[in-house]
């Protein structure tokens, strides 16, 4: 940050009778410094940011949205520059579970039955975190993606008096920062995924080594890349693990590590799906269930999220519970309805 910024914030920061400031201009220089690889944006970014930061079209949500009156605010500036860590679900409910959010340098999972809202949660987060300027790179392998979703949940974003015209460009910007790419197997996520590190690394070299065709656009997409969605991962490994087994079990060893290097190493936020499997009879003499990909898997996420489907009088609503990593045991209830996913 330039040293005549910070000045600048400095003296909107201090009292003009030279009293003590409720937060430091040390403590929000570290702040900042802290936040910094998550503003970073390229040229081309850095030209679309005033496109994002019309408050007059946009509701307020639990994301960052620093307005001047925020800026006068010490302790308020202090809790926003915190939740720039993360990118918002879409889902109030969802992100106080996650503790702010899909946090950027963390892998999270996403795990359940068939229409407990797995791919619905996906496409939520993808609009959110677009339209707040951030690029987001979807990998679709079943064909689930779908662009009339997130323009539905863009409309959800805005307020009732908006202008049309600008939220029809906010939505186009929004799109323009979503890439889905198709793969359809495990060779094709490990091609994808190392043209997406290198592109955030910044690294000029080679796409495709070991025999893979490269792709140079995915390497340069990925050098913004804020939020990476895999729907889904499980659809991709289990295959491979029932047929090769042993081989099976080692591809899904790379890909793990390849997801657990590749957020922390360039500050992404990485949000995947994993179907569920029988684990045999409950205490009641039913079925009860358990994420895929076995226990080998259960450390790859820094926090697995199980979704259930609603019953009963609620057949509409779902469910959603942290069964791994911080916040274990914290559930809320959620219903997924056509401009976006509201808690319960």
């Amino acid at each position: 940050m330039a040293p005549s910024k910070l000045d600048e914030i400095r003296e909107l920061l201090a009292p003009e009778d030279g009293g003590a400031m409720e937060l430091s201009a040390e403590r929000l220089e570290q702040l900042y410094l802290e936040v910094a690889p998550q503003v970073r944006r390229n040229s081309s970014a850095s030209s679309r940011e005033s496109s994002f930061s019309d408050d007059a079209t946009l509701k307020p949500t639990s994301s960052l949205s620093l307005s001047h009156s925020q800026i006068l605010d010490g302790p308020a500036i202090e809790q926003q520059l915190s939740k720039l860590n993360f990118l918002p679900t879409g889902c109030d409910g969802i992100d106080d579970l996650l503790e702010g959010g899909l946090r950027q340098g963390q892998v999270t999972e996403l795990t359940g039955e068939a229409g407990s809202g797995k791919t619905q949660l996906c496409l939520s987060a993808a609009a959110s975190a677009a339209a707040l300027g951030h690029r987001v790179v979807y990998l679709d392998t079943g064909g689930g993606f779908s662009a009339k979703r997130i323009k539905e949940f863009h409309r959800g974003f805005v307020t009732a008096d908006a202008d049309s015209a600008e939220v029809e460009q906010h939505l186009s910007l929004t799109l323009d920062l979503i890439t889905v790419l198709s793969v359809h197997d495990i060779l094709t996520l490990f091609k994808v995924l190392e043209e997406l590190a290198l592109g955030l690394s910044g690294d000029p070299g080679v796409p495709g080594d070991g025999g893979l065709e490269g792709n140079q656009d995915v390497v340069d997409i990925g050098r913004d890349m804020g939020l990476l969605v895999v729907d889904s991962l499980s659809s991709l490994l289990s295959p491979v693990i029932t047929r090769l087994h042993h081989q099976g079990y080692t591809m899904m060893a790379s890909t793990a590590s390849l997801l657990r290097s590749l957020a922390p190493a360039h500050n992404c936020a990485v949000l995947y799906t994993n179907h569920t499997v029988s684990a045999g009879g409950n205490d009641r003499g039913g079925a009860s269930i358990k994420p895929a990909l076995g226990t080998r898997w259960t450390s790859t996420p820094h926090r697995r999220v199980c979704l259930g489907k609603g019953h009963g009088n609620d057949a509409q609503g779902c469910t959603a519970e942290v069964i791994y990593g911080p916040g274990t045991g914290s559930s809320c209830a959620f219903k997924v309805v056509g401009d976006g996913i509201r808690t319960l």
